[in-house]
């Protein structure tokens, strides 16, 4: 799938269409904040640095997705596929995780969850740090 610009973001989010595909689409530093993305599929996409503030991702499918810095602050992930998601750095600060699927979920310990959330009892896995060389 091509790189998607903020415009051609906007002209999808606000097509109408009940369910949106972008299932591998590089959407790495995106401004998505307060988005509609429920149902949408996001499989295997790169978020990575991109702004979810607020977004609505209910029932989304993000698994094995590149979710890494992102921030998900107060976003709605209630009932969201994130199995085998990339979730290192992300913050997820009043994010509703409410039957949100976590199996596989790489995270470390710089992801912020919230309060009182402990994503290993939900399937999360504590990643190993990444060295570089």
């Amino acid at each position: 799938m091509p790189d998607l610009s903020q415009r051609d973001l906007y002209m999808l989010l606000n097509s109408g269409r009940e369910q949106l595909w972008l299932a591998y689409a590089d959407l790495g530093g995106v401004q998505l904040s307060y988005a509609n993305l429920a149902g949408a599929d996001l499989t295997g996409a790169t978020l990575r640095s991109a702004s979810l503030i607020g977004a609505n991702l209910q029932g989304a499918r993000l698994a094995d997705a590149d979710i890494a810095h992102v921030d998900l602050a107060a976003a709605n992930l209630n009932g969201a596929d994130l199995v085998g998601a990339n979730l290192r750095g992300a913050n997820l600060t009043g994010a509703d995780l409410t039957d949100a699927v976590l199996g596989g979920v790489q995270y470390d310990a710089t992801t912020v969850w919230p309060a009182g959330f402990d994503p290993e009892d939900r399937g999360a896995q504590l990643a190993e740090p990444q060295i570089w060389h």
